[in-house]
């Protein structure tokens, strides 16, 4: 974990307590915090991520667990990457959910920019950061819409692999939630036990990447659902969320027929775990 995070042995007095106890006790803090800690998978025991409340831990346990994060005093500003007269496209931060909430990057967007009709187009993981589409009103969401359904929007997203694939390009076509699925892998850069790639998709299934990785042995650094039973380094255990970020799209705009490419910038967070890794 990073530099800032803990590691502390539990002592007889601590013996038999459930982890969320024993959070809630060790950091100050309230049930609530000690709970969104387990829920974000945040806190290793023995080396291992462990997000069950109720665990009970023995003496000698190792536990490690980041720091306390403070909540955010105001409202970030969301970083707008293209706009037209139909659609605009922002860069989302990690943490943000997408659409449909307060202090979603919808909600905050609408504020932004003055316009409550302003609507998501799709959506990215709440840890998930980069390229996320809105348009202005509905009125052509429905022609936005079939792109989607009809594969003609290419994304382009950048990860950080724990795993060494030995091929330079694969393809994974794999059905997922009863919906067919393929992933075109291309890496980058590799170093030690990580490595950086480029991942082409058409199509839009729930964690598709992240699922579509275990397929060449892989864990996209930093996931914190899948591929559990795979070894975590010491630096992986320091990354704040998955290292995933939605680069760019390309497509023909349905209402002006010009050829779109839009491209975000890599989060900052994404930039540190490439340097950390040897990537850059």
């Amino acid at each position: 974990m990073s530099k800032n995070s803990k590691n502390k042995l539990i002592s007889p007095k601590d013996q038999g307590k459930t982890l969320l106890l024993y959070l809630r006790e060790e950091l100050q803090i309230s049930n609530r915090q000690a709970k969104d800690l387990l829920d974000r998978r945040s806190v290793f025991v023995n080396g291992k991520r462990v997000w069950i409340a109720k665990h009970k831990l023995k003496i000698g346990d190792l536990v490690e667990y980041p720091p306390v994060q403070e909540k955010r005093e105001r409202s970030p500003k969301i970083e707008i990457v293209y706009k037209d007269p139909f659609l605009l496209a922002v860069n989302k931060a990690p943490g943000l959910i997408s659409d449909r909430e307060k202090n979603s990057v919808e909600d905050l967007l609408r504020k932004q920019e003055g316009n409550p009709s302003i609507r998501a187009l799709h959506r990215l993981d709440k840890e998930t950061s980069g390229l996320l589409m809105f348009l202005y009103n509905s009125q052509h969401r429905e022609a936005y819409l079939d792109l989607f359904r009809r594969q003609e929007i290419a994304k382009v997203y950048q990860c950080l692999l724990a795993g060494q694939p030995q091929e330079y390009q694969i393809t994974v076509r794999k059905v997922l939630d009863s919906k067919t699925a393929e992933t075109n892998f291309r890496f980058l850069k590799r170093q030690g036990e990580f490595c950086k790639a480029e991942c082409k998709i058409s199509t839009g299934r729930l964690h598709q990447i992240r699922r579509h990785a275990l397929e060449i042995n892989c864990r996209v650094a930093g996931d914190r659902k899948y591929a559990q039973n795979m070894p975590i380094s010491t630096l992986e255990k320091s990354l704040p969320r998955q290292m995933l970020h939605a680069y760019g799209v390309e497509f023909i705009c349905p209402k002006s027929k010009k050829k779109i490419q839009i491209h975000a910038p890599l989060a900052p967070d994404f930039q540190k775990a490439v340097k950390q890794m040897g990537l850059s």
